[in-house]
């Protein structure tokens, strides 16, 4: 029987940063994983989809290649090969993972985890079929002893009660970043994050797009600015958002929605069918009943420590329900970590206020603080793309960036724009650490760039822009 000072169950971002971060801290640590290592965000993802991403923006500058002077006649989508190319970086990156694992001598074990106690796991041995993406059990198993147990089980996608999932025009986003041919329509049921990435996947490869909304607006966590300004790009791009409608049924390829503004019933028949309303935790509820372990529909409760209700019993990651951000796992894991190896130091408490949100559609969408509802003491400052000259070298000038300041500090910031993903980390910086604006003004922003745009908007809000007017 071996012992560890944790074991580890799930080897997404927050469970593999987590085994690292103990292991680097001088504990001995084991992950156990019963599908493939990396988790959703490696497998089924942030990786496979920003793989297929970064193809639809290069068919996209090809597109517009005249306006740089470089004229393509002709030019195909070789969907197969996008997808060779999706699959061989996510294999790199799932080795990349597995051999930072074995650099710092975690065991890892595949197969399925059943806790017995906050102190023993059962390790049932298994091996991935990779045609059916199921595990095959070999009847050889472990047991484990530890000092901690780590939940890192991760989420699901959300399917209604409705939909039938033996349909084979219904998929989930797990299948649609799995296949090697491209569909001629689509329909994505859901209008945020995953439904306008795989909007812009799909409708700049070549498929016909519709996206049904039930809300009012495509993305309503955002500000309404940024809904319109996306909604009428991707339109002009060819896709078609239908808002304000709620799906009745899903069968045979057709979708059936209501206009709940005046009733009227539309009929989208498309060769696949995405299910993109969200994401929810993976629930083991037996297993929590019988540890006494508190939790909710949503998921493990946990304290800022990521400690359970259960002593040595601790969750990370989409587990606990906090967020199915990556990097909030990642963030996760790592405080975690240290406070299992933290002996009599102080716990490091996670902090939720500042996690950045990225959309990567084309353009990209970031959002960075919490817009307050009382705007009666907070300047808000709106700055168009169009005024950076970099976005203007460059044909990038849709979109703009936003920001709430209160007390000369920024509370809040939203944009739209080409690779605000790649600017958006002074801004979290400036909120994290409650900058005063007129310091981060004081420095010298390089110039032509798109982070330009930041200093830019902050000496507007000051009442001294000298590179533009509105």
């Amino acid at each position: 029987m071996k012992n560890y000072d944790a074991v580890i169950i799930g080897a997404g971002p927050a469970g593999h940063s987590c085994a690292v971060r103990i292991a680097e801290l001088g504990g001995k640590v084991a992950i156990v994983e019963r599908d493939y290592i990396g988790g959703i965000c490696t497998n089924w993802g942030c990786t496979p989809s920003k793989a297929m991403i970064e193809s639809a923006k290069v068919a996209k500058e090809v597109e517009n290649s005249g306006l740089y002077g470089i004229n393509v006649d002709q030019y195909h989508i070789d969907f197969p090969f996008i997808a060779k190319r999706r699959n061989d970086v996510v294999m790199h990156t799932r080795e990349s993972i597995t051999d930072l694992l074995n650099h710092y001598n975690i065991d890892i074990y595949h197969g399925e985890a059943f806790v017995n106690s906050a102190d023993t796991i059962k390790v049932r041995y298994g091996k991935l079929d990779n045609d059916t993406t199921q595990m095959e059990y070999t009847g050889e198993e472990d047991i484990l002893k530890t000092k901690n147990v780590v939940l890192a089980t991760g989420s699901k996608p959300l399917i209604p009660g409705f939909i039938d999932e033996n349909d084979p025009t219904i998929v989930s986003s797990h299948r649609l970043i799995t296949i090697n041919e491209l569909p001629e329509s689509l329909t994505i049921v859901g209008g945020g994050v995953i439904g306008l990435e795989f909007g812009t996947i799909f409708s700049n490869l070549g498929s016909k797009v519709t996206i049904v909304e039930l809300l009012p607006r495509v993305l309503a966590m955002m500000d309404p600015d940024i809904s319109a300004e996306i909604t009428r790009i991707m339109e002009a791009n060819g896709v078609t958002i239908l808002t304000n409608h709620k799906v009745t049924e899903l069968k045979n390829g057709v979708l059936k929605a209501v206009n709940q503004a005046n009733g009227e019933v539309v009929e989208v028949l498309s060769d696949m069918n995405l299910i993109a309303i969200g994401r929810t935790a993976v629930l083991q509820e037996e297993l929590y009943d019988r540890l006494g372990l508190s939790y909710t529909r949503k998921g493990i409760d946990v304290d800022d420590t990521l400690q359970t209700s259960v002593p040595g019993v601790w969750a990370i990651g989409d587990a606990t329900g906090k967020s199915i951000l990556a990097h909030c796992g990642i963030q996760q894991g790592v405080i975690c970590a240290e406070n299992i190896m933290r002996g009599d130091d102080e716990p490091r408490l996670m902090d939720y206020s500042v996690i950045p949100a990225v959309v990567y559609s084309l353009p990209e969408i970031i959002s960075i603080g919490e817009v307050p509802e009382n705007l009666s003491d907070v300047t808000v400052v709106k700055v168009p793309f169009g005024i950076n000259l970099r976005a203007n070298i460059e044909e990038h000038t849709d979109g703009f960036i936003k920001m709430w300041i209160r007390d000369n500090k920024l509370i809040a910031a939203q944009a739209i724009g080409y690779m605000v993903s790649e600017i958006q980390q002074e801004l979290a910086n400036m909120i994290a650490l409650g900058t005063d604006i007129d310091k981060v003004t004081k420095i010298v922003h390089a110039h032509p760039t798109y982070n330009e745009i930041i200093r830019s908007a902050l000496e507007y809000a000051e009442g001294k822009a000298v590179d533009f007017y509105i």
